[in-house]
C-alpha cells in the first residue's frame, strides 16, 4: 500500500532524527573526574550524577541516560548495565556508551550487533539486553544512553492527509503499529543520586491527532480514559502534569539516598521510592473500587455457581455432618486432597498438557472433575461447594503479602493475586485458605495474613486479620549430657505448627526428603549455638495439615569451657533464634513485619556432668511487653540435672518505625536476658584440663 510504505518509511526517518540529537553526552567537570569520595554518600562504592529516564508515546521512543561516578572496586558493577528488551515485541535499542578516566581520557564503546548478541558479557536474556562498558578503573566516569523504538507507527503527519487516504491507512495498520508504552518510574536505586530527571508522554500520535484525543486503552474489558499515577516520593517531590492538550507527566528531583535493606521489613516493592502509571476507567479511588467490586464480585460468583452437580458433590461430602462447621471441614478436606498445580508445576516430571487444560478451566465444577487446579481455582470451588452445602461464604481476593504490600492509591486489580474464603459460621468470621496446599482449617498462610484487598461481604479495600500466636507454636526439647571439658551430646525435638509447619509441608511438596533435611538442618544451625553440630534423623508429619510437624536432631560438640573447677555454658541453648539486630541496630527507617504472631517454648535439661553442681543460673522470671510480647523464664534444679525453661509469646506481626524504640528496648532487654551463663562448680570432680 502507497501511504503505508510512506508511513513507516516518515517514521522510521523521524525517529532517527530524535535518536540522533539525544546521544549528546556531557562533559565531565574538573572536579568530577577528581572526585574520590562523595560527601552526600560515605563509603558508597558509586553514585549516580545524572540519570534520566523518558517514555515518549508521541515520538515512539523510550530512552536512559546514566552519568555514574566508581568511587571503589565494588563500585565497578555498575559498568555492567541492563535495558529491558523483548525481541520481536520491540524496537532494537540504539545504545551509545563512554568511559572517562580520572585523567580525562575517553575509552567509547565499540560494540558490533554480533558482539551484542552472542559476547560473553553482551548478550540478549530472558527479557533484557546486557552490555558492558569498557576499560572501567576506580575514578572512573561511565556514561551511557539507550534509546529503543516503539514498535508502532508516528503517525503525526496525519492531520495533513484527504479523508480518503486517511482511512485507507488506518485499516491497513495492525494493533501492534499503535504502540503506546506505561512506565513504571524507580525513582531509588541501590545507590546515592545526585539528580535525575523523568518525562512521560502519555498519548500516542493517533490518539492525539488523528481520533481528536480519544482514548483507546482497554483494561480488564473496559475503556480506560483516564491516565493517573501513583507516587511514593521523599518530602518536597512530586510529579507535575501538563495541561491538555499535552498531558505529559515530568519529575526533577536531587539527592536522592540508597534503597536501604533492612532485616524483617516489608517488601522492597513496597517502600522504595518510586512512580506507576496507569490506565483506568474511573476519575476517584473510592470510584474504582466500588465498581472493580461488584466486577469482581460477579466475575467469581460466575466461576463459582454452586451447581446441581456440585450441590450433589457437597451433600456427598457433608454426610453425617451434624454442624455447619462440621460441613465446612469436611468440604475443606475435599479439596485440600486435589491435585494442586501451584506446587505440583514446580516438580521437573510435572507434563504441561494437563496443566494447559486446568489453566482454562472456567467453572468450578471443571475444576472437581479434573481433580485439580490452580490454588486460586480450588479456593473457587470450595467457596462453590460451600454455597452448595448451605454456607455463608465470600471470596476475598488479596495481594500476596510476600511479594507486595495492597495500596488502595494503585487502582489495579493486577495486585490482587491470591483468594481466600471468608465463612460465617455461628455468627463467627472463620477463614480458611484452600489454596494453599496443607493449610489447616481456620487459618491462613503467613503471606495472607493482614493482607489487603477486596471482600464480596464488604465495600471497598478489604484486609485479612491477624493469626493467634496459640496457633504458631513453635516448641524446641533438648536432652543433653555435658561433660567436665564442656562437650555436649544429646538430642533435640522440634514440633512446628501454622505457618512454620506449613513452609516445610510445601517445601516438601517441591523437594525430596534429602533435600528438605539438608535446609532444615541448616535453620537449626540459626538457633543453636557456636560450635554445636546438627544432625537431623528424623522428620514426619509432612503428609497433613493436622496436627505438628516433628524433626528428631542429634547435637554435639563443645557447648563451654572450664575455668578451674568452674564450667560456663549457656543457659538457654536455643537462644539464637531472636532477632538481635533489634538489639543493635539503633535506627529504623523501614516498618517492622515479623510475618505472623507465635510463641516459641524451649525446654533444655542439662545433665551434669559427675562431682559437678549448680552454682547459678537464670532466676525465674517474667519480662512482659504489654499488648505485644512476654517472656517467662522458669528453672528447676534436680540432682544431677537442671531444667531451664524459655518461654517467648509475640502478638504483633507490623509495627511502625515510630515503634521501633519502644521495640528494641525490649529486645535489647531479651538479649540481656539471654545471655546469662549457667555456671557450674566442680567438688571432688576432675576439672577436665
Amino acid at each position: 500500500m502507497r501511504i503505508r510504505v510512506t508511513l513507516v518509511a516518515f517514521a522510521a526517518a523521524l525517529f532517527v532524527s530524535l535518536s540522533g540529537e539525544a546521544q549528546k553526552f556531557q562533559e565531565p567537570t574538573q572536579d568530577e573526574l577528581r572526585m574520590t569520595a562523595d560527601p552526600m554518600a560515605p563509603g558508597a562504592p558509586a553514585v549516580f550524577l545524572y540519570r534520566e529516564d523518558v517514555t515518549d508515546n508521541y515520538s515512539h521512543y523510550v530512552s536512559r541516560y546514566a552519568r555514574i561516578k566508581v568511587l571503589t572496586d565494588l563500585g565497578k558493577e555498575w559498568a555492567t548495565v541492563e535495558v529491558p528488551y523483548f525481541p520481536g515485541y520491540q524496537g532494537k535499542p540504539i545504545i551509545e556508551a563512554r568511559t572517562i578516566h580520572p585523567d580525562g581520557s575517553v575509552y567509547p564503546l565499540a560494540m558490533s550487533e554480533e558482539d551484542l548478541l552472542s559476547g560473553q558479557r553482551n548478550a540478549i536474556q530472558l527479557h533484557k539486553l546486557i552490555f558492558s562498558l569498557p576499560n572501567v578503573t576506580v575514578g572512573s566516569i561511565l556514561e551511557y544512553r539507550w534509546t529503543r523504538p516503539m514498535t508502532g507507527t508516528d503517525l503525526r503527519f496525519f492531520d495533513k492527509l484527504g479523508e480518503a487516504d486517511r482511512k485507507e491507512a488506518l485499516a491497513g495498520l495492525g494493533s501492534s503499529e499503535l504502540a503506546n508504552e506505561t512506565p513504571e518510574w524507580d525513582v531509588q536505586q541501590k545507590i546515592f543520586i545526585h539528580k535525575a530527571h523523568f518525562y512521560y508522554n502519555p498519548l500516542n500520535d493517533l490518539e492525539r491527532n488523528v481520533i481528536g484525543g480519544l482514548i483507546t486503552h482497554w483494561v480488564d474489558g473496559e475503556r480506560a480514559s483516564y491516565i493517573v499515577f501513583t507516587q511514593h516520593l521523599p518530602a518536597g517531590f512530586t510529579v507535575t502534569k501538563a495541561p491538555a492538550p499535552k498531558l505529559d507527566f515530568t519529575l526533577d528531583i536531587q539527592n536522592v539516598p540508597p534503597i536501604r535493606e533492612e532485616a524483617d521489613a516489608p517488601p522492597m516493592d513496597a517502600t522504595r521510592y518510586r512512580v506507576r502509571f496507569y490506565w483506568t476507567p474511573y476519575i476517584t479511588a473510592a470510584d474504582y473500587w466500588e465498581g472493580e467490586q461488584k466486577r469482581w464480585s460477579k466475575s467469581l460468583d460466575e466461576f463459582a455457581v454452586p451447581s446441581d452437580k456440585l450441590k450433589l458433590v457437597a451433600a456427598e461430602i457433608t454426610t453425617g455432618a451434624a454442624t455447619l462447621e462440621a460441613k465446612a471441614r469436611k468440604l475443606y478436606d475435599a479439596v485440600q486432597s486435589l491435585e494442586n498445580t501451584d506446587f505440583t508445576s514446580a516438580r521437573p516430571e510435572a507434563e504441561p498438557a494437563p496443566m494447559q487444560v486446568r489453566r482454562e478451566l472456567k467453572k468450578a465444577e471443571q475444576v472437581w472433575s479434573e481433580k485439580g487446579g490452580s490454588g486460586n481455582q480450588i479456593a473457587a470451588l470450595y467457596l462453590a461447594l460451600t454455597r452448595a452445602a448451605g454456607l455463608e461464604a465470600y471470596g476475598v481476593q488479596i495481594a500476596d503479602r510476600n511479594g507486595r504490600i495492597f495500596d488502595p492509591n494503585f487502582l489495579s486489580l493486577s495486585q490482587l493475586d491470591s483468594l481466600v474464603v471468608l465463612l460465617k459460621i455461628d455468627g463467627k468470621d472463620v477463614y480458611v485458605d484452600p489454596g494453599q496446599k496443607f493449610c489447616p482449617f481456620g487459618q491462613l498462610n503467613w503471606t495472607h495474613l493482614l493482607a489487603g484487598g477486596l471482600s464480596q461481604g464488604s465495600k471497598g479495600p478489604y484486609y485479612t486479620p491477624p493469626n493467634v500466636s496459640k496457633d504458631a507454636i513453635t516448641a524446641h526439647t533438648a536432652d543433653l549430657t555435658l561433660s567436665a571439658d564442656g562437650a555436649a551430646s544429646g538430642t533435640v525435638k522440634v514440633l512446628l505448627s501454622g505457618p512454620a509447619a506449613l513452609h516445610w509441608r510445601q517445601l516438601k511438596l517441591t523437594r525430596d526428603l534429602d533435600e528438605v533435611k539438608a535446609q532444615f538442618t541448616g535453620a537449626m544451625r540459626s538457633i543453636l549455638p557456636h560450635g554445636i553440630i546438627a544432625e537431623v534423623e528424623k522428620l514426619e508429619g509432612f503428609d497433613t495439615s493436622n496436627g505438628y510437624l516433628s524433626a528428631t536432631v542429634k547435637v554435639t560438640g563443645q557447648l563451654g569451657s572450664p575455668t578451674g573447677k568452674r564450667l560456663r555454658v549457656p543457659a538457654f541453648f536455643f537462644s539464637g533464634g531472636f532477632p538481635v539486630q533489634f538489639a543493635a541496630d539503633e535506627k529504623r527507617e523501614s516498618a517492622i513485619d515479623m510475618k505472623y504472631a507465635e510463641q516459641v517454648i524451649d525446654d533444655v535439661v542439662y545433665h551434669l556432668p559427675a562431682g559437678f553442681t549448680v552454682e547459678s543460673a537464670p532466676a525465674p522470671a517474667q519480662l512482659p511487653w504489654p499488648e505485644h510480647a512476654a517472656l517467662v523464664v522458669k528453672t528447676q534444679t534436680s540432682a544431677g540435672t537442671i531444667d531451664i525453661k524459655h518461654i517467648f509469646a509475640r502478638a504483633f506481626v507490623l509495627l511502625d518505625p515510630k515503634q521501633y524504640p519502644a521495640l528494641r528496648d525490649y529486645y535489647q532487654k531479651l538479649a540481656a536476658s539471654d545471655q546469662q551463663p549457667l555456671a557450674l562448680t566442680a567438688e571432688n570432680a576432675p576439672t577436665g584440663n
